[in-house]
């Protein structure tokens, strides 16, 4: 009998022992500051991005506390250096540190590199524009059947900073307001390409 006693506690400290890393190593998960660039598809970690890529900022793993604060080393484009937003976009070629304010003061920093805007309209990148209309709705939602766009969000002025990406039918294409971080759909005719 004693023999068995042995071996079962024998048993349970190496059951235990083996169970340790794995409780450990779901403790000691750190914090992590991930950025990556929205509406793109992308679902990698990536370090280099693009003028005008509107980038969303989050921390994983925070452990219950929240991200009050993300600042880009140089202000982004429409946006003050420091903001609660998690969305901007860079506004120059180089290296950007990206710092994240956690609600208990942890700060957590990220380096990456930003290379010259996109420059076709219609693909997979945001192209940063300027709106050259006197007024131009942002619409949510554009009707295909009745060619209307519908929804209005707001209305963007001469001179809004904002981004072209994809066309969805002649003349409309969805734009991105850098200056409120809303996106939806606009008349083309009405932004023109930073490059051009």
């Amino acid at each position: 009998m004693r023999r068995t006693a042995v071996r079962a506690a024998a048993c349970a400290l190496v059951a235990g022992a083996a169970l340790v890393p794995a409780v450990a190593s779901g403790q000691s998960s750190a914090p992590v500051l991930r950025v990556h660039a929205i509406f793109t598809g992308d679902s990698g970690v990536r370090s280099t991005y693009h003028v005008g890529e509107a980038l969303f900022s989050d921390v994983p793993r925070a452990g219950g506390r929240k991200l009050t604060q993300v600042c880009f080393s140089s202000a982004p484009i429409a946006r003050p250096a420091c903001s609660a937003a998690p969305i901007a976009a860079p506004a120059q070629t180089g290296p950007l540190t990206v710092t994240a304010t956690l609600d208990d003061g942890t700060e957590l920093t990220r380096t990456l590199n930003i290379i010259p805007p996109a420059t076709h309209v219609g693909g997979r990148r945001m192209v940063p524009a300027t709106i050259t209309c006197q007024d131009v709705g942002l619409y949510g939602n554009y009707d295909q059947r009745r060619h209307r766009s519908r929804d209005l969000f707001e209305t963007m002025t001469r001179g809004t900073p904002v981004a072209m990406l994809n066309r969805i039918a002649p003349g409309k294409i969805f734009m991105w307001d850098y200056a409120t971080n809303r996106g939806g759909f606009a008349s083309e005719s009405c932004a023109k390409p930073d490059s051009a």
